[in-house]
């Protein structure tokens, strides 16, 4: 996909993330020809991250890249999956650091079902509009955020979506976000 091709996403994912929000955006940015790497929390990650499917056990798979070493530089845009995954993340003073500057350059920042959990921690929530998990409504709700129950949300760069079953939505959003956004800079 044209304005798609050759830009850099980083998956932050933890134990416990949910197969398909991993599985299946993906799926759809690297057909559009983005580069996709798996960021992780800790030296445990580069060998096993376990994913989870519903409330079943899932794929497993491993990251190739620590949070720890990362910067919002080295990439074009962030997604943050959701599963019992972002409750880990959400207190690794690393990844709030990370989303935050994704934040302050302005580039996009995607989040499904429980990832919006990880918003609402780097303080991203206050003042827009977020959807998430219904799980998780009041959390925005709490965080001061706009909680809008819809498939898939935009507030400035940041694309918020309910979960699994509204992802055919959230890819399509996500890919025209990135085509429509410029590469970052170099410093």
């Amino acid at each position: 996909m044209q304005g798609v091709d050759g830009k850099r996403i980083a998956a932050l994912i933890g134990d416990g993330f949910e197969e398909m929000d991993v599985a299946e955006p993906q799926r759809a940015l690297e057909e559009a020809g983005a580069v996709v790497t798996i960021v992780g929390l800790d030296q445990r990650s580069l060998t096993r991250i376990r994913g989870k499917r519903g409330l079943d056990d899932g794929m497993t798979t491993k990251a190739e890249e620590l949070v720890a070493d990362c910067t919002a530089e080295d990439f074009d845009a962030l997604l943050i999956p959701g599963g019992t995954s972002p409750d880990r993340l959400r207190t690794n003073a690393d990844v709030l650091r990370f989303v935050k500057e994704f934040d302050d350059a302005k580039k996009p920042v995607f989040s499904i079902g429980h990832g919006a959990q990880v918003l609402i921690s780097a303080r991203l929530a206050r003042g827009r509009q977020v959807t998430g998990a219904h799980a998780i409504a009041d959390d925005i709700r709490n965080a001061g955020g706009l909680y809008r129950d819809q498939p898939t949300v935009q507030d400035s760069n940041l694309i918020s979506t309910r979960g699994g079953e509204d992802i055919v939505q959230f890819n399509r959003a996500m890919l025209e976000k990135l085509a429509a956004s410029g590469t970052a800079p170099v410093a």
